[in-house]
C-alpha cells in the first residue's frame, strides 16, 4: 500500500496531492462592477509607453496597500505592462497612478495576468485593465499621489 517513513508515518507512493483550483486567488472576485478573473487571450499588440508610476496592490477589502514605484513599458487597448522591482501574484489587482506632464496623475487599474522575472532584479508585470471606480478609497489614493 504505502511506505513507512523514518518517523513511522505511512506515506503513499501513488497518490499525489491535489492541485489548487484553477484561477483561485485570495482576492474577492464578486465585487460589484468588476469582471471575473482574466481570460488570457495570448499576447496582445502593445504600443511603447514609457512613464513613471506609483502602484499599489489592493487588499481583500479593495483598499490600496503599500505604494511602490514602477515604470510603464507598454500599453494596449486592454493591457498595461509594467517593469518593477516588486513581484506580485497572478490574479491580484493593482491600481496605478501614472505620472505624465499633467499635475493630476492618470488612474489605471488591472488584474495581474503575468508576473515573470525579467533581469537584474526586475519583474515584468502584465495587467488586464479594469474600470477604475469614480469614488472611494481607490480614487482617494490616486488623488493623494498628485500632491
Amino acid at each position: 500500500m504505502g511506505e513507512s517513513s523514518d518517523w513511522g508515518i505511512e506515506t503513499s507512493t501513488t497518490a499525489a496531492a491535489p492541485a489548487p483550483p484553477k484561477g483561485a486567488t485570495s482576492m474577492p472576485v464578486d465585487m460589484p462592477g468588476m469582471p471575473a478573473a482574466p481570460v488570457s487571450a495570448g499576447r496582445t499588440k502593445l504600443h511603447p509607453f514609457n512613464a513613471e508610476l506609483d502602484a499599489a496592490e489592493l487588499d481583500e477589502r479593495w483598499r490600496p496597500g503599500t505604494t511602490w514605484t514602477a515604470k510603464a513599458r507598454g500599453l494596449g487597448r486592454s493591457h498595461l505592462v509594467l517593469q518593477s522591482r516588486r513581484m506580485t501574484y497572478v490574479g491580484r489587482v493593482i491600481v496605478a497612478a501614472v505620472h505624465l506632464i499633467d499635475s493630476e496623475p492618470v488612474a489605471l487599474m488591472g488584474r495581474v495576468s503575468v508576473c515573470e522575472y525579467e533581469q537584474e532584479g526586475l519583474y515584468r508585470i502584465e495587467l488586464e485593465l479594469l474600470p477604475v471606480p469614480g469614488q472611494g478609497p481607490i480614487r482617494d489614493w490616486v488623488t493623494s499621489k498628485g500632491k
